[in-house]
């Protein structure tokens, strides 16, 4: 009997294998161009210290999943650097930086990173897809997988060392889990959508809004079961998904090793200490909360502390002021459709149009008890993500930070199918048909993944006009400019400068000519002329008022040189004050977080250079109301904190005008100045 059952099953599980196969593929060929996003290194570093030593202090902002995946599986030559006492990420991200790029064959560590992931993402998508067939049927599972092999945002998330896609997989991992939960209570899938959820908490801290959906989603489940279970039945199945949440736990503590301190010597040595992480959140239940749990150890402190950075800088946000959606720019609050947009604009028309028609086969369908209840969890998954989202107050990181919500519109593709394959409708599975093979061949050629964009917003070539997030570009262009620049500036002798995501470590490293507008402090180039190479985005090729950004202006004496998706190289002299006073700053903020200068009287007079051209920088008057504060001196102190409350140009978000408003109430109260702790600069997280 099972040899029979195993011989009925055999060719769907070949389909699915041959699938997912098909995903990794498309992968490979959109994605060979890549190299490292920003944040790999630093990933790739921290789990391979993760897997060596049982230490979690580096990088605790993201938790260890994916990162101690690669980490376990990383080449045996790998060096790590001997560690060292690390204050601030800036100093965390240089040491972590010359680790990859001076230390170690960077290539050969991404190649090896790279088939890590896509082995990780191919056990999670073979995953749901076996899970899909169990509860909605073989079609469910094989169009919601050929969806995903076609769409390119998830092709590019594929192969990177990054938590956005090993969230949204093992979110829907969870969905699937809980529908079979919610349809029959057995205790196999108690156990499933624990371990699913212990596993989605690993990924990435935003999983707690998905995960709240979800258990909300199964709590409705279990009351709507009162009048047939009663109020025993109510309490077993409530006590099932408490059993379930415990088990969820217990897997995030896991992938901590089962010790609350970071190392298992019980050392804790974060790049900034916990207490001052939890003191300087500004929301007071987040900042009670965490406090309670680090108190009583509810969950890993490494855990915590990057659940406190992510409070940090996704909800109360970074002050940013103005939002580029759909060509527009809102300043203030990101507008409501932030959202829907980046996913309008991310997705493949012909799977747009096949995620409705699946919606439109569901309605008022007669669907199975566990389908009805994979798509009520998936339906509050979706409505919780997308809520925080909506709640936080920044949108820089683009459809990254909404890949939940886009791979959960690929179970609506694959309803699509089934649907269709059910009904045996000729019309319905010649829509799928067309849908699907529209999407491919509009797909099909795009050679750089993860800077697609559909023909709504101009195709990938035009996106820049129209969004300006990390969904255009994350630093994987770096392997091309380096090419341009051996090829053409090197030489020359000329500099080249970049306003572009390039690690300056990575660009000396690779032996580039590269310069800061601002090497030094004792730089005396006010008027900002320079002559050489310039690297910038496309996107600042479309003007910023709120910055004085003018693209005519800037590029007036420049000329396009060459142009690598959206990343521009252009050639001639520059004068831009405004641009050096923005170096200058960098410097400065190096200056004190990365080498841990003490010249207060240099810093300030550096910093009022920048404020003459910078008024509305938020950063700029932080830290220079600061320096002021360290010297004793209240009037220079409370000029820089007001210039932010006075300027109305770049407005301030709430929380940080209340912050700017005590302050400045403390020292003209005349506090002892020595006793008035510095401004947290929101940056700087």
């Amino acid at each position: 009997m099972d040899k029979l059952l195993l011989r009925e099953r055999l060719p769907g599980l070949v389909l699915l294998l041959a699938l997912v196969g098909v995903c990794i593929l498309r992968s490979s060929i959109g994605t060979q161009l890549d190299t490292f996003t920003v944040d790999e290194p630093w990933h790739i570093v921290a789990g391979t210290t993760y897997a060596r030593s049982g230490d979690f202090h580096l990088n605790p902002e993201h938790p260890p999943l994916a990162k101690l995946w690669v980490g376990t599986l990383a080449a045996d030559d790998f060096k790590l650097r001997a560690p060292a006492a690390l204050s601030e990420k800036t100093q965390e991200r240089d040491w972590v930086e010359q680790t990859m790029f001076v230390d170690n064959d960077a290539p050969r560590a991404q190649a090896f990173a790279r088939a890590s992931m896509w082995s990780l993402h191919g056990l999670l998508l073979l995953t749901l897809g076996l899970l899909l067939w169990h509860a909605c049927g073989l079609a469910w599972a094989a169009g919601t997988l050929a969806f995903l092999a076609i769409e390119p945002t998830v092709g590019a998330h594929l192969p990177v060392v990054m938590t956005d896609l090993p969230l949204a997989l093992t979110l829907m991992v969870a969905v699937v889990s809980g529908g079979l939960l919610a349809a029959t209570w057995q205790w196999r899938w108690v156990a499933a959508f624990g371990v699913a959820l212990g596993l989605t908490l690993g990924a990435k801290h935003s999983a707690l809004a998905g995960s709240a959906g979800a258990i909300a989603a199964l709590l409705i489940a279990a009351m709507l079961g009162w009048q047939s279970e009663r109020w025993r039945g109510l309490l077993v199945r409530i006590a099932k998904i408490a059993l379930a949440c415990c088990l969820a736990v217990a897997v995030l503590w896991a992938q901590y090793g089962f010790h609350f301190h970071a190392g298992a010597d019980g050392s804790d040595a974060f790049n900034r200490p916990m207490a001052d992480k939890i003191a300087e959140l500004k929301i007071p239940h987040w900042r009670a909360a965490i406090d309670f749990a680090d108190r009583w150890h509810l969950l890993p402190r490494a855990y915590l502390w990057g659940l406190a950075d992510t409070v940090r800088t996704g909800v109360e946000g970074r002050g940013i002021s103005d939002h580029f959606v759909w060509g527009t720019t809102y300043v203030g609050k990101a507008p409501w459709f932030t959202w829907p947009a980046v996913l309008l604009a991310k997705l493949p028309l012909g799977l747009l149009a096949l995620s409705v028609l699946g919606v439109a086969l569901l309605w008022r369908a007669s669907l199975t008890s566990t389908v009805r209840w994979t798509l009520g969890v998936l339906l509050g998954v979706c409505a919780f993500h997308l809520l925080a989202l909506m709640g936080s107050s920044g949108n820089w990181g683009g459809v990254r930070h909404a890949m939940p919500l886009l791979v959960a519109t690929s179970m609506l593709g694959g309803a699509a199918l089934a649907r269709a394959w059910q009904r045996r409708s000729r019309i319905a599975l010649a829509c799928v048909t067309i849908f699907f093979a529209a999407a491919l061949v509009m797909t099909i050629r795009e050679p750089r993944l993860w800077e697609y964009h559909n023909e709504l917003v101009g195709g990938s070539e035009g996106a820049y006009r129209y969004f300006r997030n990390e969904g255009l570009d994350l630093g994987q262009r770096f392997g091309e400019i380096r090419a341009f620049h051996d090829a053409v500036i090197a030489s020359t002798g000329e500099p080249m400068y970049s306003d572009y995501w390039m690690g300056e470590v990575q660009a000396r490293a690779s032996g580039i000519n590269y310069h800061r507008r601002v090497e030094s402090l004792d730089d005396t180039n006010v008027e900002g002329v320079y002559t050489g190479y310039f690297i910038y985005g496309m996107p600042d090729t479309v003007p910023r008022p709120l910055w004085d950004w003018d693209p005519k202006q800037a590029f007036k004496e420049l000329k396009l040189v060459a142009r690598l998706g959206h990343v521009g190289i252009w050639h001639g002299r520059q004068v831009r004050p405004r641009t050096r006073a923005r170096s200058m700053y960098d410097q400065v903020e190096d200056y004190i977080y990365r080498d841990g200068g003490t010249d207060w009287p240099l810093v300030t007079r550096r910093l009022e250079e920048v404020a003459v051209v910078l008024p509305q920088s938020l950063s700029v008057n932080i830290e220079l109301g600061n320096a002021y504060l360290r010297l004793g001196d209240a009037a220079g102190a409370t000029r820089s904190y007001r210039r932010l409350l006075e300027q109305n140009k770049a407005p301030i978000d709430a929380l940080i005008r209340q912050q700017l408003e005590a302050q400045v109430a403390l020292i003209v109260a005349g506090s002892d100045l020595s006793k008035v702790e510095p401004m947290r600069n929101p940056w700087l997280e």
